[in-house]
C-alpha cells in the first residue's frame, strides 16, 4: 500500500462519515426518545395503582389492619347486643378481600331484640351488611341469626 492509497481512502472514509452524519444523529436522537419513553412506561407500570375507597371516610372502620378491624366489628356486636338483650354466640373474623373484613356471626334472643339488632347493625355507622344470613325459630318465641357480616376498614 502506498501513501497515496492510504490518504484516498482515508478521506473517503471521512467524507462518508460527513455524509452520514445527520443521518446517524437523527437515528441516534429517536432512539434516545424511544428509550425514555420506554423507561417513562416501566416507571409507570411498576407504581402501585391507588385504589379509590370501597366506602367513605366516616362509614368504615377505622382500623390500621383487618385483623384489627374484624375485633372492632366483634366489639361492636357484642356491645350493640348486650344492650338489646341479645346473646352473642358467635362472632369470629374470617379472613376478607381487599379493604374488606367479615364476620361470622351466631345471634340468638327474643325474636323482637334480633330483628331490631340485626336492624341497627346495617343502619348504624360504620357501614356493615349481612352478605349471607339465616333465622331459625327456637322455642319461646326465640330467633337465632346465623350470618356473615361484611364492612369496610380501608
Amino acid at each position: 500500500m502506498t501513501r497515496a492509497t492510504l490518504i484516498a481512502g482515508a478521506a473517503g472514509g471521512l467524507l462518508a462519515a460527513l455524509l452520514l452524519a445527520p443521518a446517524t444523529g437523527t437515528a441516534l436522537g429517536e432512539l434516545s426518545r424511544a428509550r425514555a419513553a420506554r423507561a417513562e412506561a416501566a416507571a409507570f407500570d411498576t407504581r402501585s395503582p391507588t385504589s379509590p375507597p370501597l366506602v367513605a371516610p366516616a362509614l368504615r372502620i377505622g382500623a390500621p389492619n383487618e385483623a384489627e378491624a374484624a375485633r372492632a366489628l366483634a366489639s361492636r356486636v357484642r356491645t350493640l347486643a348486650a344492650q338489646g338483650g341479645v346473646l352473642v354466640e358467635q362472632a369470629q373474623g374470617v379472613r376478607g378481600s381487599a379493604g374488606l373484613v367479615r364476620l361470622r356471626l351466631r345471634l340468638s334472643g327474643p325474636d323482637k331484640a334480633v330483628i331490631a339488632l340485626a336492624d341497627r347493625l346495617e343502619r348504624d355507622a360504620p357501614l356493615l351488611r349481612l352478605r349471607s344470613w339465616q333465622i331459625t325459630a327456637l322455642g319461646d318465641g326465640g330467633l337465632r341469626l346465623d350470618g356473615e357480616a361484611v364492612a369496610a376498614w380501608r
